[in-house]
């Protein structure tokens, strides 16, 4: 049983990086990347169970943590159990594909971390559907622009600039890579409630880029990463 649990405890992590890197770069829908990590607890030291109640629990929170960047948290409060039957309880219809980045028992839990791509579009579909989601609510119309960042040295650099686009960037809704190619990323992204102005704006605050090209006319951007020292 051990055997058979540590062979597809390898596979299967890596049958899913397959399904995450060719999904995304097929996909011409609104999607979007979320790390979540999972929790079960280990009982009767069934570690298999915990473990696929562990990626299930990291499922159904990215799909979350999707629906409340949507709505503002009143409503999501407000209408908790309406938003659990009509969307967390269907989260798989969501999931483009993830793979898994991370696991760990830690004792009675077992955790496991993952890479998810939604779809968003869907998701926005169900909300409009269950009367949740209008132009108000949803913070304003959306926009699309381009950025292309310089001085990326390795792969940590991206992933900080993605956490900086996701997290610290205000209005950014999803990005999405088009090309990468000598130290340069291309990225498409879309923008709620705003232009690429206060775009730029918002990357200036970080102090971790400095402008290079900024066309409001065509909606694109280059900058540079700044790393920290």
């Amino acid at each position: 049983m051990i055997k058979k649990f540590f062979i597809a405890a390898v596979i299967a992590p890596c049958i899913f990086l397959v399904l995450f890197s060719e999904g995304f770069s097929q996909s011409n829908g609104e999607v979007r990347i979320v790390d979540a990590e999972g929790t079960s607890v280990i009982k009767n030291d069934n570690i298999e169970r915990a473990r696929n109640n562990a990626i299930r629990d990291a499922l159904q929170k990215a799909v979350e943590y999707v629906v409340l960047t949507l709505i503002p948290q009143n409503t999501a409060a407000e209408k908790s159990q309406v938003i659990r039957d009509g969307i967390y309880a269907k989260y798989e219809d969501y999931i483009h594909d993830y793979r898994i980045v991370s696991e760990r028992q830690d004792h009675p839990h077992y955790k496991v971390g993952i890479k998810s791509t939604l779809s968003v579009g869907d998701i926005k579909d169900n909300l409009r559907a269950l009367g949740l989601l209008t132009a108000a609510m949803n913070g304003g119309p959306f926009v699309k622009a381009v950025i292309t960042v310089q001085g990326i040295e390795n792969y940590a650099d991206y992933a900080k600039i993605r956490e900086l686009l996701m997290t610290r960037i205000r209005g950014v809704r999803h990005y999405h890579p088009q090309r990468m190619e000598h130290g340069t990323a291309r990225l498409m992204l879309t923008i709620q409630g705003g232009n690429i102005r206060s775009l730029t704006d918002e990357l200036m605050k970080t102090g971790q880029f400095s402008l290079n090209t900024i066309r409001e006319d065509q909606d694109y951007i280059a900058v540079t990463f700044l790393k920290q020292r």
